[in-house]
């Protein structure tokens, strides 16, 4: 399996490196800081790997982990609520960062508490109905794909989890690649 987690790894870094190559921090900054994000978390997946025990940057990975099941979507909503007619909206997606932060803390002082996975679950869900609102209106079918990419890295990988255990952190990080592919892709096409 550590074939597979190498080649899922880079997947990671190729598409967020493709972000961070594409975007730039002054016309985009929330999604190049979403493609940052990802591209360190692929890294550390890659450090992991290479490691012949998986205890090395376990926390940190844990913490990077937890940063990127929530940051990209709505990064990636604020991005496109931005550029689109609807620009004041795009701050209400700020409002799903918050979240992050009293996640991170938890997951810092081991303090997990099971309420932070369904407000997880509760943002998420507002942003993929955000996401594919705005794809429908704009007429643009990526933010759709953005929308069902977050969708199967958040329950699509639970799912394979259940019946193939070694196979759901792999979809995991390949939705998360579209995610930050797709994100980069609609945002550089005009």
């Amino acid at each position: 399996m550590h074939l597979l987690e190498l080649v899922f790894n880079l997947v990671l870094v190729g598409s967020s490196g493709y972000g961070l190559y594409a975007l730039t921090p002054t016309d985009q900054p929330y999604g190049y800081t979403a493609a940052a994000f990802c591209f360190v978390h692929g890294l550390l997946g890659l450090v992991r790997n290479f490691q012949s025990q998986g205890a090395e940057c376990s926390r940190s990975f844990f913490v990077s982990t937890s940063i990127v099941d929530v940051l990209p979507l709505p990064l990636a909503n604020i991005e496109f609520y931005l550029q689109s007619s609807q620009s004041g909206l795009a701050m209400v997606h700020a409002m799903s960062l918050i979240l992050l932060i009293y996640d991170t803390m938890g997951n810092l002082g081991d303090d997990w508490d099971a309420a932070t996975e369904t407000v997880k679950d509760l943002s998420l869900v507002a942003n993929v109905a955000s996401a594919t609102y705005l794809g429908l209106q704009e007429e643009n079918y990526f933010h759709v794909g953005i929308a069902a990419s977050a969708t199967i890295a958040r329950y699509g990988s639970a799912l394979v989890s259940t019946f193939l255990p070694e196979f759901g952190p792999h979809v995991d990080k390949m939705s998360k690649s579209a995610i930050i592919g797709l994100m980069t892709y609609s945002l550089t096409q005009k």
